[in-house]
């Protein structure tokens, strides 16, 4: 049995996100496509934000008591003024009748200025309430209701959605509110709403500023990073949770070295970058990078043994079938792959082929059998790693690394140094070990 239960693995990702969102420097993408929220195409992390705000409890809760609180809107009294003919409504203002009625020379006795009373729903508490409102419907709407995982429907089920949307629609009150499409929040209406002393309005103040704030990166306090903790939906595959727990304890330990975490760029595929004055480091998870782990068939020309014509044979036979079954091509190959975690060195003034680099594969298991078989492809993507030809034939310094759940193994590696087996509990209690980190990044 594996010790690293999924309690302490959820747990662990979501500090480790959390800060990275704090800190601004985490790939929206790439974090998003490992969450538990693989069919929502969410490609920004503003949508993402949305969505864990309208799922915190305080949001929910709002809106579960709405209805009933609605009944008592705050509204001003005000009086029109109405030029009428021949009727009077409301008060007459007399002064400007007489200029109304003289004005033009005829004196018309029939012409009143009227003060007609009417009730003002504009006023700065209810464009809060409002400009709230209109944000978590949109949400909901377009967002939350279509989604179908459990962490939705417990807290927004069917029933609650339309008791919202019928609410939002219908409500005599709402209705007479400027749309909330169209509605500037202001200083001084979030201070009005701030001081009120309807708990409608003081809340939906506390609200609306706390979904302000969430979407500015304004995350120093406490109350935003609880929201996110609370409502990060995290894998419900305990290997991918793991992956993501080793990617981010790796990635902790690296900042340990004075490494500096760097903003991503819009369409990085990146999961981190790190720099310093000489270096950049590329941190890839499930992605091959800027590296080929690919091996043309076409290797084996000129290879005439027995077993050489066998392997041609069946990769031929593979494309073929493959044609026939599923109508699609493939390329036949030696080998392919993609370990799951990738990390590339470069001198920070060249780009070209890197200085060093780690392929890590990442085992939930505590089998010895697991353990010999990502041992094997972890040689196999050392040994085929390329980028303008293989790169141990370019004196690149490459390394393996296999993370296991918790395995017991001998640390010493006949390799010299370039496998290195690390077990989870090591990266709990210390961030990481530092015997896999190549030269060119210590």
């Amino acid at each position: 049995m594996s010790k690293l239960g999924r309690t302490i693995l959820v747990d662990s990702v979501q500090e480790e996100l959390v800060t990275y969102l704090r800190n601004g420097t985490i790939n929206q993408r790439e974090v998003t496509r490992h969450l538990d929220i693989t069919d929502l195409n969410i490609e920004n992390l503003d949508r993402l934000k949305r969505i864990h705000y309208c799922l915190s409890d305080e949001v929910v809760n709002f809106i579960k008591a709405l209805q009933e609180r609605l009944r008592r809107v705050k509204t001003a009294n005000q009086r029109e003024r109405e030029v009428t003919q021949g009727e009077v409504r409301g008060g007459i203002d007399w002064p400007a009748t007489t200029r109304l009625r003289y004005a033009d020379q005829s004196g018309d006795r029939t012409r009143f200025a009227c003060k007609t009373p009417y009730t003002e729903y504009n006023i700065d508490e209810n464009l809060v309430l409002k400009k709230l409102l209109w944000m978590i419907h949109s949400t909901v709407d377009e967002d939350v209701a279509a989604i179908d995982y459990e962490w939705r429907t417990n807290a927004w089920p069917a029933e609650r959605i339309a008791m919202f949307d019928r609410v939002y629609a219908r409500n005599v009150h709402l209705n007479r509110i400027q749309d909330g499409a169209d509605i500037q929040v202001t200083r001084r209406m979030l201070n009005t709403a701030r001081r009120s002393r309807q708990t409608l309005y003081t809340e939906a103040f506390t609200l609306y500023d706390r979904y302000r704030r969430l979407l500015s990166g304004a995350y120093d306090d406490a109350d935003i990073s609880k929201l996110l903790t609370d409502t990060l939906v995290v894998p419900e595959r305990l290997p991918r949770l793991f992956e993501l727990f080793c990617v981010f304890r790796l990635l902790h330990g690296l900042r340990s070295q004075a490494w500096r975490l760097q903003p991503i760029e819009s369409g990085a595929k990146q999961l981190a970058i790190l720099e310093d004055q000489q270096r950049t480091v590329d941190v890839y998870h499930d992605r091959s990078g800027s590296l080929s782990f690919y091996v043309p068939l076409f290797e084996l020309n000129g290879v005439e043994t027995a077993y050489a014509e066998r392997v041609r044979r069946v990769q031929r036979q593979h494309q073929k079938l493959t044609e026939a079954f599923h109508g699609s091509s493939t390329e036949p190959s030696l080998f392919h792959g993609r370990p799951d975690l990738v990390i590339e060195v470069y001198d920070s003034r060249e780009r070209g082929t890197p200085t060093a680099v780690v392929l890590g594969e990442i085992k939930y298991s505590d089998s010895q059998q697991t353990f010999t078989r990502g041992l094997e492809e972890l040689l196999k993507y050392v040994e085929f790693a390329q980028k303008d030809g293989y790169l141990t034939e370019h004196d690149v310094d490459v390394r393996g690394l296999l993370i296991t759940d918790d395995i017991e193994v001998n640390e010493a590696s006949p390799l010299d140094g370039r496998i290195t087996h690390i077990s989870a509990e090591n990266l709990l209690s210390s961030g990481s070990s530092t015997n896999w980190v190549p030269e060119e990044i210590q």
